[in-house]
């Protein structure tokens, strides 16, 4: 087939399967960024859902950031999808195989890995804006003086006029640790889980909806368990409130910030919000997963019938 071909219903599949996995995952992605960053607020996922639902309301409080989040995500995997067959090819080609659909699991783990450096590109900016857009209330009863302004716009254009455009890829190293490492765990123990469901003497492309959700969610726990202290150290550096026990301590520095945490906090720290993030990314990667699966079934059944 086509690379052409490829990418397009890649891109189309990503956008597709982007738009699903935030439908079905926001509320507990809300939970997870409230604690990640402000720990001295809430004790548990359960508190902080109860209280933001109560107090913020459903789309104002657990919706809240879905729009740069719908961006987001729809962007990412639009581009991570179009761009993974081409990552997948040149691993092909480095490795001397002739044959991207041969690949290993290590080999598949390599093409995200690359495909996460375009992937962060485009993440970095619309996460921002999200994570923004969630810690609201809670920065406003922090320190009022720190409080950013409502919705994706003002907040975008906030950043623009006291930090520059540069201040959208604040965070951007971690952003980047957490896509590269994280697609390389993504893709390589999908198709690890694929291959592990699929009979013997069968094809792991004819996979149903069931099995391809189960690959998807198992795959989605794996990135997130190994990616989560990358995660951690984004949020922080980018809502501004790195610590709650050196609240006026600054930086852009990934390795410092990492160091102020695990020196203030401890290692549980970096696992913050963990529990929420596992129950959010089964659903939310396995409908990713079925709807870029579904959106490549069909697109290449209507181009085999055009043909």
């Amino acid at each position: 087939m086509n690379q052409g071909v490829d990418s397009a219903i890649g891109l189309i599949g990503g956008m597709n399967g982007g738009i699903a996995a935030v439908l079905v995952s926001q509320p507990l992605d809300t939970v997870k960024v409230k604690l990640q960053t402000f720990p001295e607020l809430y004790r548990s996922a359960t508190r902080c859902f109860i209280d933001t639902l109560f107090k913020e309301g459903l789309f104002r409080g657990l919706y809240a950031g879905t729009l740069p989040s719908l961006i987001a995500s729809a962007s990412e995997n639009a581009i991570t999808f179009a761009i993974l067959p081409q990552c997948q090819n040149a691993v092909a080609s480095m490795s001397g195989n002739r044959d991207a659909k041969t690949l290993s699991l290590y080999q598949h783990g390599l093409a995200g890995f690359f495909a996460g450096i375009g992937s962060a590109l485009v993440l970095c900016p619309t996460e921002l804006v999200k994570c923004k857009s969630q810690a609201f209330n809670e920065m406003a009863l922090l320190d009022p003086k720190k409080a950013f302004p409502i919705g994706p716009k003002n907040i975008t254009m906030h950043v623009l006029k006291t930090e520059g455009f540069r201040g959208l890829y604040r965070g951007f190293l971690p952003t980047l640790a957490r896509e590269t490492f994280g697609l390389g765990v993504f893709f390589g123990s999908y198709e690890l889980f694929r291959d592990l469901m699929t009979p013997y003497g069968s094809d792991k492309e004819d996979l149903g909806h069931l099995a391809t959700a189960v690959a998807g969610g198992l795959s989605g726990m794996a990135i997130w368990t190994f990616i989560f202290p990358f995660d951690v150290v984004k949020s922080r550096m980018q809502i501004g409130h790195l610590s709650p026990n050196s609240p006026s301590y600054h930086s852009t520095n990934f390795l410092k910030v990492l160091r102020l945490i695990y020196n203030t906090e401890g290692f549980r720290a970096l696992y913050t919000g963990l529990a929420p993030t596992l129950l959010r990314t089964v659903p939310s990667c396995a409908a990713l997963f079925v709807a870029v699966e579904w959106t490549r079934k069909i697109g290449y059944r209507l181009i085999d019938q055009k043909n």
